[in-house]
C-alpha cells in the first residue's frame, strides 16, 4: 500500500477523532490485506472436511417420524405422549399435521380418534421452509396443558420398505411447529425419554386394538405385554431403532451446504484475486469438492433413514432462496475461469439446476416478486434479494444471456418498492402481503444483504444499460438514509434506527463495502462518504477478540415482530454468515484507498 494512501487514511481519521472529541481508537488496527488473511484463516482453521458419527433422533427440525420396518404384513402399533405447556399464552390454535405411506391409519388421542383414513398411495411430505413442512393432512385439535396419550394404528400396503409416519402439532395460523408442543416417549426413564415412542407389530388383525391403544395403560403393563404375530411368533412392545449416521463437526460446520459458505467462499476468491500473497484456492476447491465426492452417499443415508437433518440439509429442501443460491456461486466461478465450459460436468448441472428454480419456480408475489411463506403467507424478506441475485450474475458473465441481469434488475426495483421507508431512505426486514404490512423492525444485516445485491448489479451493468440509472438513484437513496445512522463508533446498530441496540459487525462491513465501492466507482460523492467509510472500517478491524475470533456478528436471524427481539437476538463468534462480508469490505476498502489520491 503507497504512502499517499496511508496519509489520506490517517488525515481522515484525525480529523474524525478531534471532531467526535471522545479520545476513541480511530486507526484501522490492520491493513485491508492484514484484515482479510486473518479474516480467511479463521474460516480456514475453522474447517474440518470429514464427517462425525451422530444418533438418529425422533425429533428432526420440529418433525416426528414413527417407522414400522420392513417386514410381513399385518397390523402396527406405536404409542407416544404429547405434553403441553403454556398453550393458552398463545392467541392461535392446535392442528395436527400427519403424512403417512399407502395403507390404513388410526389415530388416537386419550383414547378418543382424531382421525381414521385409508390410502392407496404415500402421502405427501415436503420440506419448504425453516421448520416448515407440507404434510398430506391437517386438522384441528383441542389441547390443553398436560400429557396426552397417542396411539397410532398402522395396516401397510407394503412392507418390502420401512413404512415412515410423520407429525406434529402445529400452529393453526402459519404451520410452523406449536411452541406448547412435545412430544416424547411413554416412559421418561433417563435411559428410554430419548427414544420418542414404543412400537409392536406386526399383529393379527383380530387382535383388540384397545389392547394397543388404552390410554390408560402404563409403562409397565406395556412392557409385560406379548402378543402373537401374523406368522404365529410372539412380538412385545420394543423400541425403534436408532440409525448411526453422519454429521458434520463443529458447531460453526464451516464446510455445510449453506448460503453463508457460498459467500465467504466467492469472497475468498475475490481475495486471492485481489492480494497477491494470498492463495485460497486450494481450499476452495476442497471446499467444493466435499460436497460433489459426498452428496451421493449423503442421499442414499437420507433415503435409508427417512432423515430430515443431515449434512448438505439444505441442498435437499431445495425450496428457498437461502438454500441454493450463494452456495452455487462458487461452482460457476469455477465455471467461468475455464477455458471452455464443460455442459456435462457436475458444477454446470448444479448452476443449472438452480438457476432454472430461481428464474421459473421460486416462490413469488403476484407481481413477481421473490417471496417466502413464513412468516406470513408470501412474504417479502429483504435477506433474499442477495440469495438469489449473485449467481444469477454469474449466469450472466457465464453465459451472455441478458435474462438473468434483467431478473436481478426487475427484482431490486421491486424489492425497494416494498420494503423502502421513505421517511428515513432504509429498509424494513420484510412485508407481509396477506395485510399489506412491513415488519416491525428495520435490521441492520437485512439491509446489508440489499446493498450488498445493489453494488454487485451496478459493478455488473455496462454504462449503456437503459435502467442503470435507475439503479444507481436506488442505491445512492439507499446510502443516504444508512448514512445517516451511523454510530460515532463507526459501526451500525441491529437496529439501524434504535441507538440502544449493540452494534452489530456484519451489516457494518456490508455498508462499508458498499460506500466504499460507491466511491471508487463514481456513485457516490468521496467528500460525503470518506469519514463514513474510514471510521467503519477502523471500527471493523478492532472486532477481534483475544482468540483471534471475530465478534459482533448477529446469528441467523428470522422476522420478529418487534424491535426488542431483534435487540435481545444474541451474536456468535465468528459467525459464518458474517465472515464473507469481512472479506468483500477488505476487498473495496483497499480499492477505495488506492483511488484516495485521485
Amino acid at each position: 500500500m503507497n504512502t499517499l494512501k496511508y496519509f489520506s487514511l490517517l488525515t481522515a481519521f484525525v480529523t474524525v477523532t478531534i471532531f467526535a472529541g471522545c479520545g476513541q481508537q480511530s486507526e484501522p488496527a490492520m491493513t485491508p490485506e492484514e484484515f482479510a488473511r486473518h479474516v480467511s484463516d479463521v474460516i480456514v482453521n475453522g474447517t474440518e472436511f470429514h464427517f462425525e458419527p451422530a444418533v438418529q433422533e425422533f425429533e428432526q427440525d420440529g418433525v416426528f417420524m414413527v417407522e414400522f420396518p420392513a417386514g410381513e404384513q399385518g397390523v402396527y402399533y406405536a404409542r407416544s405422549v404429547i405434553t403441553v405447556e403454556g398453550v393458552e399464552d398463545y392467541d392461535f390454535g392446535s392442528q395436527f399435521a400427519l403424512t403417512y405411506p399407502a395403507g390404513t391409519i388410526k389415530v388416537q388421542l386419550n383414547g378418543e380418534a382424531i382421525y381414521s383414513e385409508s390410502s392407496n398411495s404415500a402421502g405427501h411430505f415436503d420440506n419448504i421452509d425453516y421448520g416448515l413442512f407440507e404434510y398430506e393432512d391437517r386438522f384441528s385439535v383441542d389441547l390443553e396443558d398436560g400429557e396426552h396419550q397417542l396411539s397410532i394404528k398402522f395396516t401397510p400396503r407394503n412392507t418390502d420398505v420401512p413404512n415412515r409416519i410423520y407429525f406434529n402439532v402445529v400452529r393453526s395460523d402459519n404451520g410452523l411447529s406449536h411452541p406448547a408442543v412435545e412430544a416424547q416417549a411413554p416412559s421418561t426413564e433417563e435411559e428410554l425419554a430419548g427414544y420418542g415412542y414404543w412400537w409392536v407389530g406386526p399383529v393379527q388383525e383380530r387382535v383388540e386394538e384397545m389392547e394397543f391403544m388404552n390410554p390408560l395403560l402404563s409403562p409397565k403393563e406395556l412392557v409385560t405385554a406379548e402378543f402373537t404375530s401374523v406368522n404365529g411368533e410372539s412380538v412385545r412392545w420394543d423400541l425403534p431403532k436408532k440409525h448411526l449416521v453422519k454429521s458434520l463437526p463443529g458447531w460453526l460446520t464451516y464446510q455445510n451446504w449453506h448460503y453463508s459458505g457460498g459467500t465467504f467462499l466467492d469472497a475468498m476468491n475475490n481475495v486471492s484475486n485481489e492480494f497477491s500473497s494470498l492463495d485460497y484456492s486450494d481450499y476452495i476447491n476442497q471446499h467444493m469438492d466435499f460436497l460433489l465426492n459426498n452428496i451421493e452417499d449423503i442421499e442414499a443415508m437420507r433415503e435409508d433413514y427417512g432423515l430430515i437433518e443431515s449434512p448438505f440439509g439444505h441442498y435437499f429442501r431445495f425450496s428457498l432462496l437461502d438454500d441454493m443460491g450463494m452456495q452455487t456461486v462458487p461452482y460457476v466461478n469455477r465455471l467461468i475461469a475455464q477455458d471452455e465450459v464443460d455442459t456435462d460436468s457436475e458444477e454446470y448441472k448444479l448452476a443449472s439446476r438452480v438457476t432454472d428454480y430461481i428464474m421459473n419456480d421460486a416462490s413469488r408475489m403476484p407481481d413477481g416478486t421473490f417471496a417466502r411463506f413464513t412468516p406470513d403467507t408470501m412474504s417479502v424478506w429483504a435477506d433474499d434479494l442477495f440469495m438469489a441475485s449473485i449467481v444469477l450474475l454469474k449466469m450472466h458473465e457465464l453465459t451472455g444471456e441478458a435474462k438473468y441481469m434483467d431478473e436481478v434488475v426487475d427484482q431490486v426495483i421491486k424489492f425497494d418498492k416494498y420494503l423502502l421507508d421513505e421517511f428515513s431512505n432504509i429498509y424494513w426486514h420484510g412485508y407481509f402481503s396477506e395485510n399489506g404490512e412491513h415488519s416491525s423492525t428495520k435490521w441492520g444485516r437485512a439491509n446489508g444483504w440489499t446493498m450488498m445485491a445493489k453494488t454487485e448489479l451496478l459493478l455488473a451493468m455496462p454504462e449503456d444499460h437503459p435502467q442503470k440509472e435507475e439503479i444507481q438513484e436506488i442505491f445512492t437513496r439507499h446510502s443516504e438514509g444508512l448514512l445517516a445512522v451511523q454510530s460515532e463508533d463507526g459501526r451500525w446498530h441491529q437496529v439501524l434506527d434504535d441507538p440502544s441496540t449493540y452494534l452489530e459487525t456484519s451489516a457494518t462491513a456490508m455498508f462499508v463495502r458498499a460506500f466504499a465501492t460507491g466511491v471508487t466507482e463514481g456513485w457516490l460523492d468521496r467528500a460525503t462518504y470518506d469519514e463514513a467509510i474510514n471510521k467503519g472500517w477502523a471500527s471493523l478491524t478492532r472486532q477481534i477478540n483475544e482468540e483471534g475470533d471475530v465478534v459482533g456478528i448477529v446469528r441467523g436471524t428470522p422476522i420478529f415482530f418487534s424491535d426488542e427481539e431483534y435487540a435481545n437476538w444474541g451474536t456468535r463468534r465468528s459467525d459464518p454468515r458474517g465472515l464473507g462480508a469481512l472479506l468483500y469490505a477488505a476487498i473495496s476498502v483497499e480499492r477505495y484507498l488506492d483511488g484516495a489520491g485521485e
